[in-house]
């Protein structure tokens, strides 16, 4: 999918390039910004304000990293990445029941139920 978007010619090169920098870990995110010189904490700028914001301790902050941010383990981001993994989730559940055949044994995991190795094979 991305070398798709990458090889493209329709899509602008700034963005291309912006993608680069992003994969090369090149973005202006505070790890980054760390190993350069610019910034004196590598600490996740988006879970410092938000632990400002409660009133709690900004000690021991992971750090901002490209991984941190898209994970759902930023404090701020979690929400977005987890509707993100939700939606890409049902994507891929409607894709995989509209391919299967109609003989097929196999029976797809529901979305609106929660399985684990108990229940998921009956």
């Amino acid at each position: 999918m991305l070398g798709k978007y990458l090889s493209d010619k329709k899509n602008p090169m700034s963005a291309k390039e912006t993608i680069g920098d992003g994969l090369a870990g090149k973005t202006p995110i505070a790890s980054f910004l760390t190993k350069i010189g610019k910034m004196q904490s590598a600490g996740c700028r988006l879970c410092k304000m938000a632990r400002e914001t409660q009133g709690e301790s900004t000690d021991s902050l992971a750090d901002e990293t490209h991984g941190h941010i898209n994970s759902a383990g930023c404090e701020v981001m979690a929400t977005t990445v987890m509707a993100a993994h939700h939606s890409i989730w049902r994507h891929l559940y409607d894709s995989m029941h509209a391919a299967q055949k109609p003989k097929s044994k196999l029976k797809f995991v529901t979305l609106d139920k929660e399985s684990n190795m108990n229940t998921l094979w009956r």
